[in-house]
């Protein structure tokens, strides 16, 4: 869901778990709220005779697989028996929106307004080869709905895989979309203070020098030639030397 994001170093650190994110109690709920709308837009689809999808036969979430294993994430739901789609198979994705946000997406659709969720579609969509999708979004401040049909770009789709293996693969880090700490958009960015230079990447494994990228979703340790488990990769070791790229 981050790899349309702008600034492909931002997607670097927290694939290397450089930066350790602390969100409030009001934050996380904002998260959930999206997960809680979820059942009313399928309920909402199911009432005009669409069929909906949100697991596959062993009643688990659907989900999409990249470069190495290590990039991914779950669809929303399978959508068939829309007017403009008719018994075409396509991607449902859901979306909650601030009012500022809602009335951006209403004035210029999805592509223009919320770039990150486009190209999030047009990854889920190239790898379950639907041709469509359907972006449906609510306002939170007074449930107004909006929908639009979104058609798969076979350039976009390749574009951000292209991206992802950059992201997973890089050994050095990636450059920074602007050199200044005080630049608007690295003002606002979780991982300025690593990034510009005065706080140190948080310790463990995957920001130490001897950690590599595995194949299916694994990392490796240089030192000791063995695959990490995740434990093991939060706790590093006496080995531990941070990289100097971070």
């Amino acid at each position: 869901s981050l790899i349309g994001r702008e600034c492909t170093r931002e997607l670097w650190y927290p694939f290397h778990w450089a930066t350790k994110n602390l969100h409030s109690g009001r934050m996380h709920r904002l998260f959930n709220r999206g997960h809680l709308e979820e059942p009313r837009f399928v309920a909402l689809l199911e009432m005009i005779g669409c069929k909906v999808w949100q697991v596959d036969e062993n009643g688990k979430q659907f989900r999409v697989y990249g470069h190495r294993k290590h990039f991914g994430g779950s669809i929303d739901a399978v959508v068939v028996g829309l007017p403009e789609t008719g018994d075409t198979a396509v991607l449902g994705e859901f979306k909650t929106h601030g009012d500022k946000s809602f009335k951006k997406l209403v004035d210029e659709g999805v592509q223009s307004a919320k770039w990150e969720h486009f190209v999030q579609m047009q990854t889920y969509m190239g790898k379950l080869v639907l041709p469509a999708a359907l972006y449906m979004a609510v306002n939170k401040n007074d449930d107004d709905l909006y929908a639009e049909i979104v058609l798969f770009d076979q350039a976009v789709y390749e574009r951000y895989q292209q991206r992802s293996v950059i992201v997973i693969d890089a050994v050095a880090a990636p450059r920074r979309i602007n050199q200044s700490p005080g630049w608007f958009k690295c003002k606002f960015c979780d991982h300025k203070a690593v990034c510009h230079g005065t706080d140190l990447p948080e310790k463990n494994c995957r920001t130490c020098v001897h950690a590599a990228v595995g194949d299916e979703s694994t990392w490796v340790c240089t030192a000791h030639n063995r695959n990490l488990t995740e434990a093991e990769q939060l706790a590093a070791c006496p080995s531990y030397v941070m990289n100097p790229e971070m």
